[in-house]
């Protein structure tokens, strides 16, 4: 038995039925497509083929600074044309091979800035398959490309440099393959081992490739150090540091340096050194000695025998004893800056309390005579330092401010402050002021405030004050006005 046929009004109905889901489609994908059209961040168009704008986002009018009125009724496509031949070459592109992708073109904005942008587009169509206009993306790149241009701007600068560095340069990546050489290296070497390994592009100088196996780079650190090459008996300074890419990876640049010749210098330098320090010590020596003889022998021959020299030979042997007197102090002074520069230091925790006390019971006599006032804080800190440094650091101080301070000093007041990462220890006192000029020249060696005839002293007790200082990791200095007094000041490391 055959099935019924479906009357002509279920037909009807069915096809009516199905036109309206379609309808209904059609109005859902209009809507997804209109709703793409209008959020999307690209700026969309639709013109005629005779330039005409039909439809355009929100994007498009942004980036043109045209409202949607202006450009559907009053702008063409050619007025957005930096160079009328552009138009005709995208149009005659486009319509060649019905589609253009990430086409270069330069446009103008409604205020006639210049743009560089990227149009990919096609061709629309009749149903007759006449070409009616055009559909398109377009991307401003005007940013991107003055990035570009900075890049290789960049990358230009870098190569002079490395090309100009009077050293060797090359990048390795992390499984050690030569990315780059400059051209020293490969001058140096006489291989351009790009993509080799790295012991084999620095055969020549493979005695001097211990970061070949220095995963601290690729850690993200940069190392520094100094090696003495066995292969070629030569000193090298290298420098690894990591490279940055994009995609997170770390490439590794080293940096090396021929510091042979520095190396010697250095070492001619301080051999120097140990000469003059040992004749410095040689002589402080020598001169001690023999002004120790002539001052004993000068003073018996005062004694006894004052009445026969009469009053001009006392006076011819006073001036022999303040001489030799003076030779011996210069040569105790001599030693001690010496040893002030070479001395190791003995760091360990020292109460700065119990310091000022031992220089305030030394020179007591001299503070009572003078009618001198001592000052200190009640609680004076403890801090890392060289206890011996210390106590001749102050010594030479307040020594300095009873030859120099002159006769209207009558307080001398110490403190200990912090400043960031140091201690500062200092000692003012109220007497002369010393001048901005000789308050820059006055830690000197053999600077004197006042001329050597009017006090004792050779010119280095603010010396050695200075060389301690920078021992600890500090400095000294001073400080002085009417109003304040001079306060002498040396800092001293927290990370001694």
């Amino acid at each position: 038995m055959s099935a019924e046929k479906p009357t002509y009004e279920a037909l009807k109905k069915k096809v009516s039925r199905l036109e309206r889901e379609l309808r209904i489609r059609e109005k859902a994908f209009e809507e997804k497509y209109r709703s793409l059209f209008n959020e999307s961040r690209d700026a969309i168009y639709i013109t005629s083929r005779d330039g005409k704008f039909l439809d355009a986002n929100q994007a498009l009018m942004d980036l043109f600074g045209y409202t949607k009125a202006e450009l559907l009724d009053q702008v063409n496509v050619k007025d957005t044309y930096v160079r009328a031949a552009d138009r005709e070459s995208f149009q005659k592109e486009i319509e060649n091979k019905g589609s253009v992708r990430d086409y270069e073109i330069t446009l103008r904005k409604k205020d006639w800035t210049k743009m560089d942008c990227l149009v990919t587009a096609t061709v629309r169509r009749s149903a007759r398959g006449e070409i009616t206009g055009y559909q398109g993306i377009i991307r401003d790149i005007t940013t991107y490309r003055i990035a570009q241009e900075a890049l290789k701007e960049r990358e230009a600068r870098y190569r002079a440099i490395v090309e100009a560095f009077d050293g060797l340069i090359y990048i390795c990546s992390p499984d050690y393959r030569v990315e780059f050489m400059n051209h020293r290296f490969i001058e140096r070497t006489g291989y351009d081992g790009v993509g080799e390994l790295c012991y084999k592009a620095l055969h020549g100088l493979d005695a001097v490739c211990p970061w070949c196996v220095n995963e601290r780079v690729f850690q993200g650190e940069v190392v520094r150090w100094e090696v003495l090459s066995p292969k070629d008996g030569r000193w090298y300074y290298i420098v690894n540091s990591p490279i940055y890419h994009s995609d997170g990876t770390l490439s590794k640049q080293a940096m090396i340096l021929d510091i042979t010749e520095r190396k010697m210098m250095e070492e001619a330098l301080k051999e120097s050194t140990e000469r003059i320090k040992r004749f410095a010590y040689s002589v402080s020596h020598d001169l001690k000695s023999p002004a120790v003889g002539i001052y004993g022998l000068t003073k018996r021959l005062h004694q006894g025998y004052a009445e026969l020299l009469g009053e001009k030979g006392r006076s011819y042997c006073n001036q022999i004893l303040k001489t030799a007197e003076q030779i011996a102090v210069l040569a105790e002074q001599i030693m001690m800056y010496i040893s002030s520069k070479e001395s190791p230091l003995h760091v360990e925790p020292v109460k700065i309390g119990e310091i000022t006390q031992m220089i305030r019971e030394e020179f007591s006599p001299q503070f009572s005579v003078r009618g001198i006032r001592w000052v200190q804080p009640a609680n004076l800190p403890e801090i890392r330092a060289d206890r011996l440094s210390m106590l001749r650091v102050l010594r030479n101080l307040v020594d300095n401010a009873l030859k120099y301070a002159g006769d209207d000093l009558s307080e001398i007041a110490v403190g200990c402050a912090e400043s960031g990462d140091c201690h500062v220890l200092y000692l003012t006192n109220n007497g002369a002021i010393i001048s901005e000029e000789l308050s820059e020249r006055i830690f000197q060696p053999f600077e004197r405030i006042k001329p050597s005839g009017e006090v004792k002293g050779v010119g280095l007790g603010l010396a050695i004050v200075r060389e301690l200082a920078e021992r600890h990791g500090g400095r000294a200095w001073v400080h002085s006005s009417e109003s304040e007094g001079t306060t002498f000041s040396i800092s001293i490391s927290k990370a001694l």
